[in-house]
């Protein structure tokens, strides 16, 4: 078998591409050619390479997929029509090139830019750095701007390219110049958030072109996952009910990437009331590694199902059958506060809040799915031991109508663990805190903390609630509902805040709401906040110490610590063991960290003037 007659087997034949009107060439066209209109009958991903004549388009595609040698590509004729390469060597990749020639008008009205741009995955222009490349940014910002249009989700990725001739200053430079004349043009346009991708490549060394290649079969996970909780056979389709993760790093890594697909799309799916639950994806091309030295795709599916109790599917319509059970679904435990939104209006909803523990019959296996949520919203998530029986679990479910009756959707769910306290009290502690986001901003976060506060506080064996690890969210949260319900109790009065933070306030704190005493200190400070007239420069000053006295008490602990060394230790065993800020920094560090409290005092107060 001749060489040419192999490489035409492996890789499928470069022919003309056969989706235009017209076809382009060095001369003006004739009219007389005709080309096939559907050139991709298949939806393959495509890959458009354009550039000025000459820019060294077809080198590129040769060396790269048809293993030409550098020096071979020198006889290449120049493009004068456009070019069709079929990659479909495995049933791993499959996917098109289309060279262009250098002279394509955009404004000729035989081209059809939204056919040609609207299926495109990546576009790659083509610019010869060993040429004055003035005319090629120009021809740049043109193919961007109006492919971008089109489709805004095309990746665009600039070679720089026969960097082989040139110093590596000289390199550096134009690359520099290029990315910066290039993103200048378009930022002047309006295009600013179009985003160029610049690459120095060379036939020379085309292991860039592969690793630039295998760009494009890399994904953000976070963008990849379409998660949604499901009431009706509508709702698969439907956009609008599709919610994102916040994260996805626990199951993708920290870059939260997943690699080896085009255009991939993840489905996890669950049923509103049951959650009942399907795993599926979708993608245009898979990285062959056959093509790209051994590299393979992330097992993206394996990834999420082994996080995934068993029995959930892998087959759309079976999941969607199942959704004729949602009609028997009870909320598990015992039903301990209503919510409602919107009354009296077409938009009135109704939750129900619920505790149960896992003795109740279903719900071990219920909150085995329930759990995997965490994974996308709760950093440094897992999974808690459900045999040890010290654990409380509180949900919240939206009771929504459905065909002339009603049903259950999980909206969110809290787990709780009780803990002893020395020497005979029971210290509960909030350890998972979750409401989804299709039920976020709707007062449901508030609402669960302050029915598990109401659990606790006729208990006369519960000292006080504390929080395990609580996210910056998580704090906010609790800011505004402590203080919220501490403004109602006599020792945080106007008068008494401005006494200062004492006994009284702790004990009042602890006693009447459970809050334990560094949780009063900071409500404390929030509501003395509220009360100081900022006016007063004097009652404002007096707030200001009274807090950085508190933050001082660290560095007051410093001191102590190094005096006690001072004894210990010589003047070089000392330096090489303790650092000490000096007093300029540590007066510059108190100051920082209060007016980041300041800030975070202000947001709560905020919010309480807005639920009043």
């Amino acid at each position: 078998m001749s060489y040419e007659q192999e490489e035409e087997d492996h890789y499928g034949p470069g022919y003309e591409v056969g989706s235009f009107t017209k076809d382009y060439n060095d001369g003006p066209y004739d009219g007389e050619s005709d080309l096939n209109v559907n050139s991709n009958p298949e939806g393959k991903p495509r890959i458009l390479l354009m550039g000025l004549r000459r820019s060294g388009k077809s080198s590129i595609q040769k060396v790269v997929f048809h293993k030409m040698s550098p020096n071979e590509t020198l006889f290449l004729e120049s493009t004068n029509k456009i070019v069709k390469d079929e990659i479909s060597n495995s049933s791993f990749v499959q996917f098109q090139i289309w060279d262009f020639p250098g002279q394509v008008d955009f404004f000729d009205s035989n081209f059809d830019c939204e056919m040609i741009f609207g299926g495109c995955g990546a576009l790659v222009f083509v610019i010869d750095a060993q040429d004055d490349y003035i005319d090629a940014l120009m021809k740049l910002n043109l193919t961007v701007t109006r492919a971008y249009k089109v489709n805004p989700n095309i990746r665009f990725e600039v070679f720089i390219h026969k960097v082989d001739g040139l110093s590596d200053d000289h390199k550096i430079e134009a690359q520099r110049d290029i990315h910066q004349r290039a993103n200048d043009e378009l930022m002047e346009e309006g295009f600013d958030s179009v985003n160029l991708s610049f690459y120095l490549t060379s036939i020379y060394d085309h292991s860039s072109y592969k690793k630039n290649l295998l760009q494009t079969f890399i994904i953000d996970s976070n963008e990849a996952l379409d998660l949604k909780l499901v009431r009706g056979p509508s709702d698969v389709e439907n956009d609008e009910t599709t919610f994102k993760p916040e994260m996805s790093h626990q199951i993708f890594g920290e870059n939260e990437s997943i690699f080896g697909y085009q255009s991939l799309k993840i489905n996890l799916y669950y049923t509103a009331g049951k959650l009942n639950t399907y795993l599926g994806m979708t993608y245009k091309a898979e990285v062959d590694p056959k093509q790209f030295d051994g590299a393979i795709a992330d097992n993206v599916i394996g990834a999420i199902s082994a996080k995934l109790p068993p029995g959930y599917m892998t087959n759309l319509d079976n999941f969607v059958a199942t959704l004729n059970k949602e009609q028997t679904f009870k909320p598990f435990g015992n039903l301990l506060s209503t919510y409602s939104i919107n009354k009296g209006s077409a938009t009135e909803r109704h939750f129900q809040l619920y505790s149960c523990t896992i003795e109740e019959t279903g719900f071990r296996s219920y909150h085995e799915r329930l759990q995997t949520f965490l994974l996308w919203y709760v950093d440094a998530a897992s999974f808690i031991d459900v045999d040890d029986d010290r654990w409380r679990f509180y949900l919240i479910f939206e009771k929504y109508p459905y065909d002339g009756g009603h049903r259950y959707s999980i909206c969110g769910y809290a787990t709780v663990y009780l803990y002893f306290a020395y020497p005979n009290k029971i210290r509960p502690r909030i350890s998972q805190f979750l409401v989804l986001p299709p039920f976020q901003r709707l007062g449901l976060g508030a609402e669960l903390l302050n029915v598990i506060y109401r659990s606790f506080l006729k208990d006369s064996n519960i000292l006080d609630i504390t929080v395990e690890d609580p996210s910056d969210e998580f704090t906010r949260l609790r800011d505004y509902v402590d203080a919220k319900n501490c403004k109602k109790l006599p020792s945080f009065s106007k008068e008494k805040l401005h006494q200062g933070f004492t006994a009284k306030i702790v004990d009042e704190a602890q006693r009447d709401l459970k809050i334990n005493k560094k949780q009063a200190r900071r409500v404390y400070e929030i509501l003395r906040f509220q009360a100081t007239n900022l006016s007063d420069l004097e009652e404002y000053r007096a707030y200001r110490l009274d807090v950085k006295r508190r933050l001082n008490i660290p560095y007051q602990k410093e001191a102590s610590d190094y005096k006690k060394l001072q004894k210990a230790l010589n003047a070089e065993e000392l330096r090489s063991t303790l650092s000490t800020s000096s007093r300029e920094q540590r007066i510059e560090n108190l100051e920082k960290q209060y007016q980041t409290l300041e800030n975070e005092y202000r947001h709560t107060l905020e919010r309480l003037a807005a639920s009043q």
